[in-house]
């Protein structure tokens, strides 16, 4: 039987849960309920915090997922994004207080305070700039008025909040996320996860 996590809460959970459906999939109808079991598919669905999911796919606990590309990379899990799901879009950016810094080759030996420690470490090891990066759960707006970065690097939508707390972006996004379904190289030919991949192909794409 295959075993698929689903986001538990918030959009990303939502927006799974009503594609799935569509797909011809049972799905949970009491928020409370980790486990379903949906015996004429032939496969058990664990709903589990969106960053926790990566590593359980990766690790080999459950054959695929549903999750972010940004929670994913930043994870650096073992496992590897097969579809993009359409939804649960956002874009990261770096940002700076107003004026203090023009391009990217002026991150160099800078403080940047974010969420995604692995996502940034790993988007400035490809631009080749050395940084110290500060993990913060959140609020990372805060940070540079409060002395503990330079700079941030988070999630961005109208920039509002940004603006508020005296930061202007700068340089090009540093990820463009959605949803997305993974899985781990060796799961890629398996047969089961094959017709999940095609079901929900057809729901996206419809």
């Amino acid at each position: 039987m295959l075993r698929v996590a689903i986001p538990n809460k918030g959009s990303l959970a939502e927006d799974s849960i009503a594609v799935l459906k569509e797909a011809g999939y049972k799905q949970r109808t009491d928020t409370r309920d980790l486990v379903l079991v949906d015996i004429d598919n032939q496969i058990e669905f664990y709903y589990l915090r969106p960053r926790d999911i990566a590593l359980y796919v990766g690790s080999g606990e459950l054959e695929a997922g549903i999750t972010g590309r940004d929670l994913l990379i930043d994870s650096e899990a073992a496992a590897i994004e097969t579809l993009a799901m359409g939804f649960g879009g956002s874009t990261f950016r770096f940002a700076a207080p107003t004026g203090k810094i023009a391009k990217i080759s002026d991150i160099s030996g800078k403080r940047i305070a974010s969420a995604y420690p692995g996502l940034v470490n790993a988007h400035l090891k490809s631009l080749g700039i050395s940084a110290t990066v500060v993990r913060l759960d959140g609020a990372v707006e805060s940070s540079v008025r409060l002395g503990v970065a330079d700079m941030i690097a988070d999630v961005v939508s109208t920039g509002n909040t940004l603006r508020q707390a005296g930061l202007e972006i700068f340089g090009d996004p540093i990820l463009v996320s959605e949803a997305i379904l993974i899985t781990r190289e060796s799961e890629k030919s398996n047969p089961s996860l094959q017709i999940l991949l095609r079901r929900l192909q057809g729901v996206i794409t419809a």
